[in-house]
């Protein structure tokens, strides 16, 4: 019994030293009827070679103590072993495992701690005396079992690849995301069962071998559910979306002449904005502008946000915008501005001529016309300016007056 504890030692030492963090593990253990036990590894790691190598297994050491029965499985090469590297789980994997009794008996094998497995690859035990095949992950395994039948060619491991799942993009309608599922041919699951994340069961399948999908999703998340037997489990999804829903939100709805009002675009996987703020000003590719309506009106924004793989929302909102007088803007109609076709005419009223100058300059902030007023009226033509709204500004000592006004053809 000593040589078996040492052979054990042995093998963990070994598994251990040679393992990376990608290492799988299955831990093979055998009861005999009176309770004597016996384990073996067999782990899949990266650049480990399936033959026999010292370094990267354990070879079996058989102890010959009466009533403890022996399990190991085989390497490439047909060397027993207590530990055995198979290399990357890269596809099926099917491993021979030896088993020998010195006595006739109702034996146990069990396969403890499969948790480092990814949760749909099946470990399976075939046992090829009768045809029958045992879920390692949810069950043990009972085999009458002879002294004298062979050691190996009765049970073998088998062990599927996991169920791999690649995500489509929900486009612009947000209605044609997928889930592509390639599950391992070795394998039937029972069902598999696709749900929102309201647990609303978006799809299913049952009795479902190789490649699969699951059409037609919007963005959000999911999980899946599958089944194989009595074993169950689930892996959670994101559908990622391109789709765009348009909002504005403004800081005001209500203003007076020359109050500003904050713009947000409220929009989700946009970042193209186009704004027409019912008064003639056009902003391109500003997410959140500032403006100020200088005539008394009830005017409609207009947003589209788009983004550059074609998607497109609109959103409108209604500014209502009133004449406040106060005491300086009564004040401040001494002087009148107004507009005529192509010319701006200033009349400074019964204002006194202070210095006065006159600025007009278009919604980008270009100046367009800086000039002194010499008169109590002044007629500027802008025959050369485009088609557009322009900002007029006619500052007369310390006082200034401005407004929007509306050059035509």
């Amino acid at each position: 019994m000593r040589v078996l504890i040492f052979t054990l030692f042995f093998a963990t030492l070994t598994s251990s030293v040679f393992a990376t963090q990608n290492k799988k593990q299955i831990k093979l253990r055998i009861q005999a009827p009176a309770g004597n036990i016996d384990e073996a590894t067999v782990y899949f790691d990266q650049n480990i070679d399936p033959a026999y190598l010292y370094a990267e297994d354990a070879q079996k050491v058989f102890s010959g103590v009466a009533g403890v029965p022996l399990i190991y499985s085989e390497s490439a090469d047909n060397i027993p072993c207590s530990i055995n590297g198979i290399g990357t789980l890269s596809s099926s994997e099917t491993v021979s495992i030896g088993v020998d009794v010195d006595a006739d008996g109702l034996f146990t094998i069990t396969a403890p701690n499969l948790t480092n497995f990814d949760p749909t690859s099946l470990i399976r035990l075939e046992d090829r005396a009768n045809g029958r095949f045992t879920d390692m992950r949810t069950n043990f395994y009972q085999a009458q079992m002879l002294a004298t039948e062979p050691a190996t060619g009765r049970f073998f491991i088998h062990v599927s690849y996991p169920v791999s799942v690649t995500a489509t993009v929900a486009g612009c309608l947000n209605n044609d995301g997928a889930l592509n599922v390639t599950a391992d041919n070795s394998v039937t699951w029972t069902t598999c069962q696709l749900f929102d994340v309201f647990n609303n069961s978006v799809g299913s399948y049952n009795n479902i071998t190789g490649a699969y999908n699951f059409t037609g999703l919007a963005e959000g998340d999911y999980y899946m559910s599958y089944t194989f037997g009595a074993y169950s489990t689930t892996t959670p999804f994101h559908i990622n979306g391109n789709y765009i829903v348009a909002n504005i939100q403004a800081s005001a709805i209500v203003v007076a002449t020359g109050e500003a009002v904050d713009f947000s675009a409220v929009a989700n996987h946009s970042n193209q904005f186009e704004w027409d703020f019912g008064d003639g000003t056009l902003i391109y590719g500003i997410a959140h502008p500032t403006l100020a309506y200088y005539e008394p009106g009830v005017y409609q924004v207009n947003l589209k946000c788009s983004n550059s793989l074609g998607c497109i929302d609109n959103a409108q909102i209604e500014i209502t915008v009133s004449q406040v007088l106060t005491v300086n803007e009564v004040e401040k109609k001494e002087v009148s501005i107004s507009a005529n076709q192509k010319s701006i005419l200033v009349n400074l009223n019964d204002a006194n001529l202070n210095k006065a100058q006159l600025q007009v300059y278009n919604l980008i902030g270009q100046t367009v016309y800086n000039e002194p007023i010499d008169g109590q009226t002044s007629t500027v033509s802008f025959d050369e300016q485009p088609v557009g709204y322009y900002m007029v500004s006619v500052k007369n000592g310390e006082q200034t007056t401005t407004k929007r006004v509306f050059l035509g053809k």
